[in-house]
């Protein structure tokens, strides 16, 4: 009976153990996994990062002033223009003495009468006025000078203007085409004559003619259109 009962452990040790795991694969070393060495791997170039919130800084100017004018010196730059001297009385235009002849001159002819000024249909707008000298090859320049003189009051008259070159033509004549624009002041007189007077000069503007003041050929009105 003895016998019997280790034999008996025996077999219950054996029955138990063939039961269990095997726990030998949990002690087997790893195998790593195989390495691809014959393609490179493709090479990743990295953007720039970029600061979405960074501020632009300014970079200083710097100005060197000069002194140079902004607006340039006339008499430096530039002649004044010479004009005839007259010598009083025979021919001083801003006295009231007038010329009764003419001298160096043959004829003076006018296109028109009156100039009108102001909006509406009156017409004409302008007077031709056109001179022959006797002298031409001695006369360089014919200036023509005009001042208004209001027709209910003689009194009341403008200066004489600083005088304007009249263009020389084929036939020899000098002419100007007057417009309200070349006569001062005009838009003070509703109805005034337009008195004008030419002197022609040489080229080293000495006096070799002049005529009379022409003091009733021309009126300047006013043009009152009706409504």
């Amino acid at each position: 009976m003895k016998k019997i009962i280790p034999v008996l452990l025996l077999i219950i040790v054996l029955a138990g153990c063939s039961g269990l795991p095997d726990i030998t694969q949990f002690i087997t070393t790893p195998t790593s996994p195989p390495v691809n060495t014959d393609t490179p791997l493709p090479t990743v170039t990295l953007i720039p990062t970029q600061d979405l919130f960074a501020t632009a800084t300014s970079t200083p100017v710097t100005f060197t002033p000069t002194n140079t004018p902004l607006v340039p010196d006339q008499a430096a730059t530039s002649t004044p223009t010479r004009r005839p001297t007259f010598s009083a009385p025979l021919n001083d235009l801003n006295s009231n003495y007038y010329f009764t002849k003419n001298e160096g001159f043959i004829a003076v002819l006018i296109s028109g009468n009156i100039i009108y000024w102001n909006e509406g249909p009156c017409m004409p707008r302008d007077v031709k006025i056109s001179a022959f000298v006797e002298d031409p090859i001695s006369t360089d320049k014919v200036l023509l000078f005009l001042r208004l003189r209001e027709k209910k009051n003689t009194l009341n008259v403008s200066d004489w203007g600083a005088g304007a070159e009249m263009i020389l033509a084929e036939n020899g004549s000098f002419t100007y085409d007057v417009r309200t624009f070349n006569i001062n002041r005009y838009y003070f007189y509703k109805d005034a004559w337009l008195e004008y007077q030419m002197v022609a000069v040489t080229e080293d503007l000495e006096v070799v003619g002049r005529t009379q003041i022409y003091d009733r050929s021309i009126s300047l009105t006013r043009c009152n259109p009706v409504p």
